[in-house]
């Protein structure tokens, strides 16, 4: 194993200290809009390095996917293929949406077949985005490239005279550090990221017209933490986050982002017309214990980290015809929930050993399918304290709700973080963040929604939790999961299970091993609400099984022996 990471770091040290090699324009991915969206995940191949043919993911094509432009307040229904010869999900990362419509790991997409959810977007003006999210394989899929953008557009933020003209003066990108192998090909393990891609591009670079730019940053990557800024410390200014615009731009020379937060950013080009500027990542300016920064002990550095580097080439042409040459004095205005009346939670992240850097809990647990580990109420406001006390920092997710930070490390959050996030950065070595959400007009007992670190090789190992929200007697209901009725239990050779109510049509049953890991997916056919399964050839142990019947879901737990 030395001799493997020994002969990895020796050819990622080729990469970075080679000359330097040509620039390629990187690809500013497709649109689709409308009512109903099809999107296909698929097998592909990409030449990141000439000559050279790597295997690759990606939604509509061979890498990443189209980016989807929506409009607030349409329903739209969203077609998900499963071509992967695999089980996937696929994730809204940032979307208001119910449970079911969420695509977490609980909704999965069978091989062959395809996920429907239709939904009313009802969030604010940002970039948000989508990639795969089932329990033990969102690493492997994600990091092969299965991910792309969302835009949200609203009369708020049309109102402002901001550039929008995709892909021209607002241009989406994307942000990934990767681990090639010699041979050029995608290697499962963030440890030893050596390259980063920008919209899937080696060496890339982006032409912008000489007027104000924006530019929609994304760190899609597994692991790695980008501090962002230009080289001579051009001075930028930052206009949203991840669930909207803030109030009023900020002015940065460094812009930190964690693997899934996004920014946006206006960058004044007037004036240099026939120049070159480089947009660069200072991991030598990260604090200790941030991915891709300066390592604490016994943490392991990859080849690029703690370093400076150029991560795209800005060539700057002439103006539209209709430039953009002012930055707006206001945005929007947010609104902070009351915590007057909110309820409190606290999240511990630590590590087992204490020293780990792998090993990874959340309040001292690793998830588990079938385990809730808390419901909240319909319309509640609430006050999460999330505590780190490992020696990373860990990006803590939390899915379906936005929330605003209120504090971090005890004080005040900077102010390009005072928008709406769904991503935040936690500090390692018992830093800690204080964060206020409100459950609304979303409720259901038993689908619930989770929340994780987003470094994808910790979520996949465990650390990450689940939480449902309940309905008053008067709030909303979503369709969910019921309870299935198994016997025997403990199951010997052959699992009968009853449903809670009438199925849609034919059932596909899928069983879980205690790790969440998917080890039977099969369609039964159905005698009424019962059906039964051959469990004979599993091994000894405790295991989930769902079943799931058009938009229905059921679900229960056994013991094989």
């Amino acid at each position: 194993m030395k001799i493997k990471y020994l002969y990895v770091v020796l050819f990622c040290l080729a990469l970075s200290l080679s000359p330097v090699r040509a620039q390629t324009l990187i690809p500013i991915p497709d649109t689709l809009s409308g009512p109903v969206i099809d999107l296909t995940l698929q097998h592909g191949s990409r030449e990141f390095f000439s000559g050279t043919q790597t295997a690759t993911l990606g939604y509509n094509g061979a890498y990443l996917g189209p980016t989807l432009i929506l409009q607030r307040g349409q329903v739209v229904k969203l077609n998900v293929h499963n071509l992967l010869g695999d089980t996937t999900t696929t994730h809204w990362h940032g979307l208001h949406v119910a449970p079911n419509n969420d695509g977490g790991p609980h909704t999965i997409i069978m091989d062959g077949e395809t996920w429907s959810p239709s939904f009313t977007v009802m969030d604010q003006a940002a970039m948000y985005w989508y990639h795969p999210h089932l329990h033990g394989k969102t690493l492997k899929q994600v990091v092969k490239g299965a991910a792309g953008l969302i835009l949200v557009r609203d009369a708020e933020e049309q109102a402002l005279n901001l550039p929008r003209n995709y892909g021209v003066d607002d241009i989406p990108l994307i942000f990934q550090f990767q681990t090639f192998d010699n041979q050029r090909q995608i290697v499962l393990n963030d440890e030893m990221d050596n390259t980063v891609l920008v919209n899937g591009t080696v060496n890339g670079m982006v032409s912008v017209p000489a007027q104000v730019v924006r530019l929609r940053l994304l760190n899609a990557s597994s692991h790695r933490v980008f501090r962002f800024g230009f080289a001579g410390n051009e001075a930028f200014n930052q206009i949203g986050g991840d669930g909207g615009l803030l109030d009023a731009p900020v002015q940065l020379t460094r812009l930190t982002l964690g693997p899934g937060e996004r920014a946006e950013i206006l960058v004044d080009f007037s004036g240099k017309e026939g120049q070159t500027l480089f947009f660069k990542t200072f991991g030598n300016e990260l604090p200790q214990g941030f991915p891709g920064g300066p390592a604490m002990m016994g943490m392991q550095l990859g080849p690029l980290d703690n370093t400076s580097f150029q991560v795209l080439q800005i060539n700057v042409t002439t103006q539209t015809a209709n430039p953009v040459t002012t930055m707006p004095a206001a945005l929007i205005n947010n609104t902070v929930w009351s915590q007057t009346g909110a309820g409190t939670r606290s999240f511990g992240l630590t590590a087992q050993p204490m020293m780990s850097t792998t090993n990874f809990f959340i309040n001292g647990l690793k998830f588990d399918m079938e385990t809730v580990n808390f419901s909240t109420g319909l319309d509640k406001t609430e006050v999460w304290t999330i505590t780190n006390q490992t020696m990373m920092a860990h990006p803590f997710h939390v899915h379906g709700n936005s929330f605003f930070i209120l504090q971090k490390n005890g004080a005040a959050p900077p102010a390009n973080e005072r928008g709406r996030k769904d991503v935040v950065l936690v500090p390692p070595m018992n830093g800690s963040v204080k964060i206020v959400m409100k459950f609304e007009d979303f409720a259901d007992p038993d689908m619930p929604y989770m929340y994780h670190c987003h470094i994808l090789s910790h979520e996949d190992n465990g650390m990450m939790g689940q939480f449902t929200v309940t309905a008053a007697a008067s709030g909303t209901r979503n369709p969910g999961a019921g309870k299935l009725i198994i016997s025997p239990n403990p199951v010997g050779d052959m699992l009968f299970f009853e449903a809670p109510e009438e199925p849609d049509g034919n059932m596909t049953i899928l069983l879980f091993d205690d790790l969440g890991r998917a080890v039977t997916e099969k369609q039964v056919w159905t005698n009424g609400h019962s059906g039964m399964i051959e469990t004979g050839s599993l091994p000894l142990g405790i295991y989930a099984v769902q079943v799931k019947s058009g938009v229905k879901i059921f679900r229960g737990t056994f013991l094989k022996l």
